[in-house]
């Protein structure tokens, strides 16, 4: 075995430095995301104009899909309207590391033309995230999970 390596020593460089290129990165992908794990669970909040428990309707939602074996994604989405204030709510995402929300005008994973929502508060959990009043959901079809780190959606979910 080592006199085939000092007879491809370019051959050998190749593929160590393919493994770097494309193992490493899958790797940090799969495995960091184990070890960098963050749960927060946030109720919704209540209407301040309703005098009992708050009046919450749930006006689109969809389901999260699952990608790839790297990309991965489970959980529903939902926007609900409390009063005149509009949220996206997250329900028992398992995620990774450096996140981020969006609303896009596609289906099929990609950010399109989208409005920022922000970095997920965490890796793990439920919670909420404000939708501005100007946003004409009408014109939203799909929540996007995407990784800036690596540039690729993690998963997405259509809205219904």
């Amino acid at each position: 075995m080592t006199g085939s390596v000092r007879r491809h020593p370019f051959l050998t460089a190749l593929a160590a430095l393919a493994f770097l290129g494309l193992g490493a990165p899958l790797l940090a992908l799969v495995i960091v995301p184990n070890f960098v794990k963050s749960t927060f669970v946030e109720d919704l909040p209540a209407d301040p104009h309703w005098s009992g428990s708050p009046a919450i309707e749930t006006v689109r939602q969809g389901e999260l899909v699952r990608i790839s074996a790297a990309d991965y994604g489970s959980g529903l989405v939902r926007i609900v309207q409390i009063g005149s204030q509009r949220l996206l709510r997250f329900v028992d995402i398992p995620g990774a590391p450096d996140m981020y929300g969006y609303l896009s005008d596609l289906t099929d994973g990609r950010p399109g033309t989208f409005i920022d929502l922000g970095k997920l508060k965490a890796t793990n959990g439920s919670f909420n995230y404000a939708i501005n009043a100007g946003v004409d959901l009408t014109k939203v079809r799909s929540v996007v999970v995407w990784c800036k780190q690596f540039t690729v959606t993690v998963t997405y979910g259509v809205l219904n």
